[in-house]
């Protein structure tokens, strides 16, 4: 319930939005004090009325456009018996007015407005009191002006909302299609040297009572078979738009300058642009890693700087992502590594025997720390990983 009060609606502000306003009811208060119990006893009820009306149209959106009259008939009646002065209530219908939909029921509302200006002006003769309607104007110019920016802002939030779905969509349908993609390319690719290594090994199986020599030969066969199908693996993997760590630190750049964050490269963890490229696919899955890192602190975090930091070790490779964020939102996500991407990176590295490590301190920031080991075979071929 409490924090109903704060979260925005679709149509404007949040609740407490209504209600902090209510404190400039002060003024009109003070007035009445001042004036007979007569006139108190008539004027208090109705201002109690005022701010009731106000709130309930506020959170009600069938009966806004009603509750909006309402308040006009108020502010002038105000204005008639007290004080001019009272005009300036227009500041509470003012942006009711501007959370309403309907283009004819904002164009009726604005309407009201300027009737209810003019109506005043003639009633207090503004017109003869240049002091007292330069006061006015440019109050009223404001309250005009309200209820256009909340619209324009509202349409804002709605364009800025659906632009987030779209990308989300476009992202969603680009991943189907690229599984889609390395699905046919797989099967194309591998599907006949599969099928092939399994008739070939069968027929071995018979001859090898029959025929060893024959048997060995389509052993061979099988081997080189093989061979080539692991070929056509690394040439399938190699042809795919893959992500690298360098890229992503300049894609970091863009998107934490976005979403104001300060980007530093971190010396002490070996931030280092010169680190020579680990294997395609370490660094396919470094790089991968790192974008869901940095998208984590643009949205969690609440950061003003990022630290990345890319090196190597004498053991292998570590990346780390270090901001200065709220720390304790991000530890929770992250204690049972099963939210917010860190199970996402887990499952990935396991490809590679890789490890990360977050440690998250409440208002000091989080740290992921990723390692990755450099495994390389004893007869000086190629690495493990590669």
């Amino acid at each position: 319930m409490f924090r109903s009060l704060f979260k925005r609606s679709q149509e404007g502000p949040p609740l407490a939005f209504s209600f902090v306003w209510l404190v400039y009811l002060a003024f009109p208060i003070g007035d009445l004090i001042e004036r007979p119990l007569q006139e108190q006893m008539v004027g208090f009820p109705i201002l109690l009325g005022f701010a009731v009306i106000y709130v309930v149209g506020y959170v009600r959106p069938k009966i806004r456009l009603f509750a909006i009259f309402v308040l006009f008939a108020l502010i002038v009646y105000y204005s008639f018996r007290y004080d001019p002065g009272y005009l300036y209530l227009t500041f509470y219908p003012s942006p009711m007015i501007g959370m309403l939909r309907d283009s004819r029921q904002l164009a009726a509302a604005i309407t009201g407005m300027l009737v209810v200006f003019a109506a005043v002006i003639w009633h207090a003769a503004l017109w003869n009191d240049s002091y007292g309607l330069l006061q006015l104007a440019p109050a009223m110019l404001i309250m005009l002006m309200m209820p256009f920016l909340m619209r324009f802002g509202r349409r804002s939030r709605e364009l800025k909302d659906k632009l987030v779905l779209a990308n989300e969509e476009i992202a969603r349908l680009s991943k189907n299609e690229e599984r889609e993609r390395i699905s046919r390319d797989l099967h194309d690719t591998l599907g006949h040297t599969l099928s092939l290594i399994t008739l070939k090994s069968e027929l071995a199986e018979k001859l090898i009572a029959k025929n060893p020599d024959r048997a060995a030969q389509e052993i061979r066969d099988v081997q080189m078979t093989s061979r080539a199908a692991l070929r056509q693996v690394r040439e399938l993997v190699s042809g795919m738009s893959a992500v690298t760590v360098r890229d992503e630190i300049s894609h970091a750049k863009q998107i934490l300058a976005a979403a104001g964050i300060e980007l530093e490269l971190d010396a002490k963890t070996g931030a280092d642009t010169e680190v020579p490229a680990p294997a395609p696919l370490v660094d396919n899955l470094l790089g991968m890693c790192l974008r869901e890192a940095v998208t984590n602190v643009v949205k969690h975090s609440r950061a003003h700087s990022c630290a990345i930091g890319w090196g190597e070790t004498p053991h292998g490779y570590l990346l780390s992502v270090k901001d200065d964020g709220i720390g304790a939102a991000s530890a929770a996500l992250a204690g049972d590594g099963t939210k917010n991407g860190i199970q996402g990176m887990r499952n990935r590295l396991r490809l590679v025997d890789g490890e990360v490590t977050v440690t998250a301190v409440t208002g000091k920031g989080t740290e992921v720390r990723i390692t990755v080991p450099r495994v390389e075979k004893n007869t000086g071929k190629e690495s493990a990983v590669q």
